[in-house]
């Protein structure tokens, strides 16, 4: 469970291997600590990782796609997992993933990308809240709403750009519903832009026209 540390014993790693199996949540760790892997159900070996991350108590996690093929019990487990592997080590995460839920109750600050490249950045208050790039509007959008009735979702329409050889211009615009077909998007590749008083940034020619969009489905609650 340990990263190899020549200082430490065999015993003493034997058991910070129990008291960290222990602290994300793993049962009987003393007799888990012998098992391998295979006898592990995913999301204990989820854990096992998140351990294996913290065993020497790192500055920086870097969490990529921590919920991935996990059913929602496991994935909120996780998540409690995750927040106490941060208060154990006072370590800065890094989340790599897809799940606007996760994003939502974990982060801070949330940094959207697409092909790439940066497209806006910001407070996760802010990001859900007024997002100002359409890729960032069409993550909210194709999620399911739990407030109003909605005969069917609003997905982005196209696939993703390959990046061997990627668009012109914003890598977005040809699955864009704000391009509207204007040249400059098809043409120039937008610039990293301020707006309003805080941090928050957008690559997008148009960010000005955007109406601000709600959290659709999930929340991110206004910081005290």
């Amino acid at each position: 469970m340990l990263a190899h540390n020549p200082k430490t014993s065999d015993d003493d790693a034997r058991n910070r291997a129990v008291e960290l199996l222990a602290l994300v949540g793993v049962p009987n760790p003393e007799q888990r600590v012998d098992q391998y892997p295979h006898e592990f159900s995913g999301g204990m070996r989820q854990r096992g990782m998140i351990a294996m991350a913290i065993a020497n108590s790192p500055s920086v996690l870097i969490a990529d796609e921590p919920t991935t093929a996990l059913d929602v019990t496991i994935q909120a487990q996780i998540v409690e997992v995750m927040k106490t592997a941060q208060r154990e080590t006072n370590a800065a995460t890094i989340l790599i993933t897809h799940d606007l839920g996760l994003i939502a109750e974990l982060a801070d600050r949330v940094v959207v990308m697409y092909a790439g490249r940066v497209v806006e950045l910001s407070d996760v208050f802010t990001i859900f809240n007024s997002p100002r790039h359409p890729y960032t509007i069409g993550l909210m959008n194709s999620l399911a709403r739990v407030d109003i009735d909605k005969e069917a979702l609003l997905p982005i329409p196209g696939q993703p750009p390959s990046m061997i050889s990627p668009p012109p211009g914003c890598a977005f615009h040809p699955r864009c519903l704000h391009s509207h077909g204007r040249a400059i998007c098809r043409e120039v590749i937008p610039p990293l832009r301020e707006f309003g008083e805080g941090d928050h940034v957008s690559a997008c020619h148009f960010a000005e026209e955007l109406v601000e969009a709600q959290v659709v489905g999930i929340g991110a609650e206004q910081p005290a």
